[in-house]
Parts: structure tokens; C-alpha cells; sequence
């Protein structure tokens, strides 16, 4: 009988009560390789199976129950092992997420279906997917991710009907942005309301759990149950998830003719071989992945454990064979039916993977692998084998000892590229713009795509060896994690000037000490660093912007436009620029060019917010008070952290004199975008406007502390100083400083008359004059230059 326990046991208690358990053995099967499969529940037609394909983000094989691991709880996973076969030398064909699972949808290597790296690569319509098979057949097809490196715009989502990413790419900020990766269980909500609806026929649904990645946060109860062990945590977690999804099978009386594969599309190295996370080596620790397969066929045994070398690419092929439907001529993977059943103990599968990360964002050697049985080769600049049987952990480097073995791989590799280069599959990445390579660093993936040519085996003897790099990039990597979760810090800045120091050629370091200096209120400082960055890639799109962004900043609009025009030369689409240049022209009133800039970026994207954001803004300018407001509040509906929209509803609310209203939406913006200075300056305006002194100078000291470089700021809050008769002393500083930054402004006479105001005050009459002569003199500077 096949059974199955269902996750929940008070579900299971009462489908027992209820006399409801499973069905009988019924109708047979064989695969389309011949290989009997035995019988399925009955009333079950074979042909009608649904397919539930969960992959597990960063899941190393040798951290779940079901392989030995005592150091965390995965029942559920571990009774799909238990119900099923599971595969101990499961390979992926890429340690980074986008490639790896391009791998499991096309049943091909990455350099034949073309994804070869997070973000640059998009999967070519031309190739056949899992999915679309699936949907030809009368499958409803549902995807289900959980992070932003597996959005529908990387095209993974072809062949689905639905495809629940919802990652907002409305707005650019900076490099270091949040919200783009969900928890477990918001995936699974999504999935399983989706179930509901497509329960009701034959139905193909992939859940893909990203929780397991770094940084590893898991929830209560798991955090305070694994404690430092935090990894492991988000592994329990992500199997609680996988007990509702199959507790909600079960209800729904569908798990019984239901096909669950469990995948890792690549593991976590944990420091193993120096590696912190993932991405950069090839070690078992990264390519080794769990694969556990519960298909509802008698002839395969319950709790087979399968020790030969299963692949990634052989999940396509499988599931349809397991389906009776046949795999497409493009998949280069082989069905694992014959190993599930135990008809052949060996298939002789070899195994490729590679890592061209170092190489398409350092300039470093990339990687790639062989494995064949027990061997495994590493093509690298000091080439590396391993006996896998003795030596699981990779710990000897067999290569000068079994140069002839060693050096017999190396040409079967060889080989097998020849036949990938036959293909024509491009290896250069594509153009992306800003956003969506600063939503991948936000993930953890740093590095810019550097300008690197096709590699060959003469040019990779030439490229340093990624062995000698991994302090390098783990260094990166920490200063990255300091960013990303501690909002930046003094350590980060010291890590990346040490990486310059030490690799100087390093693109992303330079760039990335830019960010954290601006995090810092060093603008000056992180102009420098943008500048490096560019004496060495002159094309770097994300250095452009955030430098433009910081002249933005720093109140130097005419140089700010100048970075974002470049970034148009560079990408002549880009919509990010196209937004920030609609925005100044708003800004200055300048609204025919402010639209026609909007009217660019939507045809890019036509769902981009922020540009509906500033529509809102020229429609109220231009007279049509109701339909701007209406644009301005659609586009927070659209996207409700919207940069500027609560700033432009209170600017709206100020026109009509709705100051309550105003404070109110200013409040908004800086709860949602603490570094809005602005904000914070219009609303210290306003509480002074109804007479809170103290909210004013709170909202004062916030908006220099976010902007040290907004002059106007400082002469605000030296002149409140004056007018409570308070801190004399700082207000002179405060107008010097606002003086400093902004000489030309009309507001510069004002800082000093603050002083002349202050020595008067203090007994110091010739100080006064002296310094009141001056502003009149700089006021009538200013008048006569119009």
C-alpha cells in the first residue's frame, strides 16, 4: 500500500476518524524507458498526476534528518524521504540560485540553456521548460519564489499560467535595498491558495523556499530553539512549511495522486574550504544537494536510498516519465526511474557544473567540474581531483598523484565545451539596468559584471586561481553583510579600504566603499570611490547613478543631471535615470520635460509607480488638482513604501492649506524613508507654523543629521537657535556652516545676519555691523545676478 504521513497530526487524527485513508492499488503504469513503474492508487489515471516541485534555496544535503544529520528537526522532509527514494549524491549544475534552476526546469547544463550567472542572464524563450511541457498537456501551472533572484523577469516563469513574485521594481534607491526576498510562509500561503483554485483538475505547483540563504534570520519559535545555530533553524522552518503544504494535500484529498520532488538547487559551504556562503567554489558542500522523490507507484520501494550520481538536469526527464509524456530532444538529462525502481543500480551519469562568478564579476579564473562515479576534476588554474569514496570532505588534492587520471577528465571536459561552443550558447551576459543588479546585491551577490572576453584555457592560466582570492571576496562578502543588515558602519569601510589596498583592481570594493561613505555622510569622500570605480569601468551603470544620486544629495543638481544623462548614453531605456531627471524637472517647474521623461521610462515599464507619482505632481501644477492627488494616491496603492508620494500629498495638502493633513503625509515619508531630509525640513516649516518649537527643532536636527550638505537646513534651525535665545554659540556655527555649503543660495545673506543678530545680543556692536554689512552686501550680490 502506498501511504503517506501527513504533517499535521491532528489533520491525520481526523481523517482517520473519518474513515477517509488511501486508496487501494490500482491501475499499472510503465515509463516511456520501458521501466515498470507497478500500480497507482485506483481510480487514479497515471496521466493525471499532479506534480509538487518544492526547491530548497542554499540546502546543503548533509543538513536534513533524512541523511544523517542529528543537529536539526525536518520530520516532514524526512517522511518524504521515508515514503520515497532518496538520492545521496544528488549533483547541482551551478552554486548560484538562477542557473541552478534553470538547470531543473530544461534538463540542460547552464552552457547549453544560457543562464550561466544571478542576473546579466535571461533564459532564452527558444528553450523548453518543465512548465510549458506540462501546460501543453492540460496542466495548470502555478510558481511560487521566494526571492527576487528568481523574479519573472530573469524568464523562469515560462510556461506558467501563474507566477507570484510581486518583487516592486518601481523605484530605485541605492545598493542596499530590502523587502525583496519573503519568508517561507508567504510563499506557501500564496501557493496553497492557488492549490484551491486548481485542485479541482490535474495541476503542477512549484514552491520555492528561499529562507535557508543568508543572512540566516529564522522566525520564533526556531530562533530561540537553534539559537546560535541559525542555518539549521531555517531549515526547521522551511520544513515546517513543507508539513503545510502537504497537510493541505492531504486535506484536500490529493496527495495520494500527487508526484512531490524535493530539490536543493545548490548548498552553503559554512567555511568549508574558506568559503563562507556560496557561489565562488565547487566543492561538494555547494554541489551536493538533497533530491527526494514520492511517487505514488508500487514498484518503487518505500525508503530507497539511491548512492549513485543523480543530476539536476535529470528532474525534467524524470517527471515526465513518471507522467508517461515524453521529454522533449533538447533535455540532455536522463530519467532516474530505473534507480528509483532498483532495475539498475548505476546509470554511469556524469556530472558538470561550473561557477563563472569570479570571472564575470571579479576578472578571476571561473571554475568548472567533471565528476564521473567516484572521481570528481576541478578545472581551475591549479587544477584539483578528488576521490570522492575516501574522501568526501575534498580535503586531498589527488591531482600530482593521479596526473593521468586527472589529466584524462580534464580532456573529456574539454569534450564536453567543444560540444557546448558547437551550440552557440551566449556566455556574455546581458544588459541589466541599476535596479535590478542592486536588488541582486541586496540578496548577497556582489560584484559588477566586468568587461571579460569568452574565456580559453591559455587566458585562464593567466587569470589568478579564485583559491587565492577567497579572503578577497570573503572580506567583500562581511563588508556587504555590514551593509546590508547593520545599515553600514565604520567596519565596513575599514574592511573595503583594505580590499583596495590589498586588490585595487577590484571594481565592486571601490564602488561599495562609495556606498558605505555615503551611509556615513562623507559625500566628498564617496565621490572619490565612485570616480575609482569608474577610472576602471567606465561603464559601470551603478557607479553613474550613485553618484549621481550623491551630487543629488549633496544639492548639486547641475552635476547630478549630468550623471544621470550619462547613464543614458550608456542605457538609452534606463528608466531609473529617466525618473530622477522627471523628477528635477518637476521640481524646478519644469513640467513638459518632466513628462516627457515620464512618458520614456513607461514605455519600458509601464507599471514603474514612480512614474505615476510624478503625473500626479504635473497634473496638480498644471490646474487639475483632483486628478494629480488621484495619480499620486493610485501609484501609493501600486506601491505603498512609494518614495516621494506621502511628500508630494503633503506638498498638495500645504498648496490648500491642510497643515494638519500635510504634517501628517510628512510624517509618513519619513517613517517609511527615515533619510528623507526634506521631509523633515517641510515639517519643522510647518510645526513652526502652529507654534511646536520643540517638534520643530527635533525635525531640524533630523534633516542635517540626514543631510550634513543641506545648507538651507543648517540656516533653518542657526535662525530657530536665535529665535528661542538658545544655544547663540551653535547657531553662529550652524550659519557658517550653511554659508560653507551654499554661498550662492538665496538664503546664504540669511547666515549672516543670524551672526549679526548673535554679537548683538552679546555685546559685540562693531561684530554686528560688520557682519550685517556683509549680508546686505551679499543679499544685493545675489538680487543683481537675477
Amino acid at each position: 500500500m502506498h501511504a503517506r504521513t501527513i504533517a499535521v497530526v491532528a489533520l491525520l487524527t481526523a481523517l482517520v476518524a473519518g474513515g477517509w485513508w488511501w486508496m487501494r492499488i490500482g491501475r499499472s503504469a510503465n515509463s516511456g524507458h520501458g521501466t515498470p513503474l507497478g500500480r497507482v492508487a485506483a481510480g487514479v489515471d497515471p496521466r493525471a498526476l499532479n506534480v509538487l516541485l518544492i526547491t530548497l534555496d542554499t540546502t546543503r544535503a548533509d543538513r536534513l534528518g533524512a541523511y544523517g544529520f542529528t543537529g536539526v528537526e525536518t520530520p516532514n522532509l524526512d517522511r518524504i524521504a521515508a515514503n520515497g527514494v532518496l538520492f545521496t549524491q544528488a549533483m547541482s549544475a551551478a552554486p548560484l540560485t538562477q542557473p541552478a534552476h534553470a538547470s531543473i526546469f530544461t534538463g540542460r547544463v547552464p552552457p547549453e540553456h544560457g543562464v550561466r550567472d544571478n542576473g546579466g542572464f535571461i533564459l532564452d524563450p527558444a528553450q523548453v521548460t518543465l512548465a510549458e511541457v506540462l501546460r501543453q498537456h492540460g496542466y495548470k501551472t502555478g510558481g511560487f519564489v521566494g526571492a527576487y533572484v528568481l523574479d519573472s523577469r530573469w524568464g523562469l516563469d515560462q510556461g506558467f499560467e501563474t507566477y507570484v513574485d510581486d518583487f516592486d521594481l518601481s523605484a530605485y534607491k541605492s545598493i542596499s535595498l530590502g523587502g525583496i526576498e519573503r519568508r517561507g510562509a508567504d510563499v506557501a500561503d500564496a501557493a496553497l491558495k492557488w492549490i484551491d483554485s486548481a485542485a479541482s483538475g490535474k495541476f503542477f505547483a512549484w514552491v520555492h523556499f528561499y529562507d535557508a540563504h543568508a543572512p540566516y534570520d529564522p522566525p520564533e519559535p526556531y530562533k530561540s530553539r537553534y539559537g546560535a545555530r541559525r542555518y539549521a533553524g531555517e531549515i526547521a522552518y522551511v520544513d515546517a512549511q513543507v508539513g503545510r503544504l502537504l497537510a493541505a494535500l492531504a486535506e484536500r484529498r490529493v496527495l495520494d495522486r500527487t508526484l512531490v520532488v524535493v530539490m536543493g538547487d545548490h548548498g552553503e559551504s559554512l567555511g568549508e574550504h574558506g568559503e563562507q556562503a556560496h557561489g565562488f567554489f565547487l566543492y561538494q558542500s555547494v554541489l551536493r544537494v538533497p533530491l527526494l522523490i514520492d511517487a505514488p507507484y508500487s514498484a518503487i520501494p518505500h525508503g530507497r536510498r539511491v548512492t549513485s550520481v543523480a543530476r539536476s538536469i535529470d528532474i525534467m526527464p524524470t517527471v515526465l516519465d513518471l507522467l508517461g509524456l515524453q521529454t522533449p530532444d533538447s533535455v540532455e538529462g536522463q530519467t532516474l526511474i530505473p534507480l528509483m525502481t532498483g532495475a539498475s543500480p548505476d546509470l554511469g551519469l556524469e556530472a558538470y557544473a561550473e561557477s563563472l562568478y569570479p570571472l564575470h564579476h571579479f576578472g578571476w579564473s571561473d571554475l568548472r567540474v567533471l565528476r564521473t562515479g567516484r572521481y570528481k576534476f576541478i578545472a581551475a588554474p591549479r587544477p584539483e581531483l578528488y576521490d570522492l569514496q575516501t574522501d568526501p570532505d575534498e580535503a586531498h588534492n589527488l591531482y600530482e598523484q593521479r596526473r593521468s587520471l586527472g589529466d584524462q577528465m580534464a580532456a573529456r571536459l574539454r569534450g564536453l565545451e567543444k560540444g557546448f561552443t558547437s551550440e552557440k550558447r551566449a556566455a556574455e551576459p546581458v544588459d541589466l539596468d541599476p535596479e535590478a543588479r542592486s536588488r541582486l546585491a541586496a540578496l548577497g551577490y556582489v560584484g559588477s559584471f566586468v568587461n571579460t572576453p569568452a574565456p580559453t584555457d591559455a587566458s585562464r592560466a593567466s587569470l589568478p586561481d579564485p583559491k587565492d582570492k577567497i579572503d578577497v571576496f570573503n572580506r567583500i562578502n562581511e563588508a556587504s553583510d555590514l551593509s546590508r543588515h547593520d545599515g553600514g558602519s565604520d567596519r565596513a569601510i575599514a574592511i573595503l579600504t583594505d580590499v583596495v589596498r590589498t586588490d585595487p583592481e577590484v571594481v565592486s570594493a571601490w564602488f561599495m566603499l562609495g556606498n558605505e561613505y555615503v551611509r556615513a555622510g562623507q559625500f566628498e569622500r564617496a565621490l572619490e570611490q565612485f570616480r575609482r570605480a569608474l577610472a576602471l569601468k567606465p561603464d559601470d551603470d551603478l557607479s553613474v547613478i550613485n553618484m549621481a544620486n550623491t551630487y543629488r544629495q549633496m544639492g548639486r543638481e547641475a552635476e547630478a543631471r549630468a550623471g544621470y544623462e550619462r547613464l543614458l548614453q550608456l542605457d538609452p531605456h534606463n528608466p531609473q535615470a529617466r525618473i530622477q531627471l522627471a523628477e528635477m524637472d518637476a521640481d524646478a517647474g519644469r513640467y513638459d520635460a518632466a513628462e516627457a521623461h515620464v512618458r520614456e521610462a513607461l514605455k519600458v515599464d509601464a507599471n514603474l509607480a514612480g512614474a505615476r507619482n510624478i503625473l500626479g505632481v504635473i497634473k496638480y501644477k498644471r490646474g487639475d488638482k483632483a486628478g494629480g492627488r488621484a495619480e499620486v494616491v493610485a501609484a501609493l496603492q501600486q506601491k505603498a513604501d512609494l518614495r516621494r508620494a506621502h511628500y508630494n500629498l503633503a506638498l498638495m495638502d500645504e498648496e490648500e492649506g491642510n497643515l494638519a493633513g500635510a504634517i501628517a503625509e510628512y510624517r509618513r515619508e519619513t517613517e517609511l524613508h527615515p533619510d528623507s531630509y526634506k521631509a523633515y525640513f517641510n515639517l519643522g516649516r510647518l510645526y513652526g507654523q502652529v507654534g511646536d518649537r520643540p517638534r520643530q527643532l527635533e525635525a531640524y536636527q533630523h534633516a542635517i543629521e540626514q543631510n550634513p550638505y543641506f545648507a538651507e537646513g543648517h540656516l533653518f534651525l542657526a535662525k530657530l537657535y536665535l529665535d528661542m535665545d538658545e544655544h547663540l554659540d551653535e547657531a553662529i556655527a550652524l550659519a557658517r556652516k550653511g554659508l560653507e555649503l551654499a554661498p550662492r543660495s538665496e538664503y546664504a545673506p540669511l547666515a549672516h545676519y543670524i551672526a549679526a543678530d548673535v554679537y548683538n545680543r552679546t555685546g559685540r556692536p562693531a561684530e554686528a555691523a560688520r557682519e550685517a554689512a556683509r549680508g546686505r552686501a551679499l543679499e544685493a550680490a545675489i538680487k543683481s545676478r537675477g
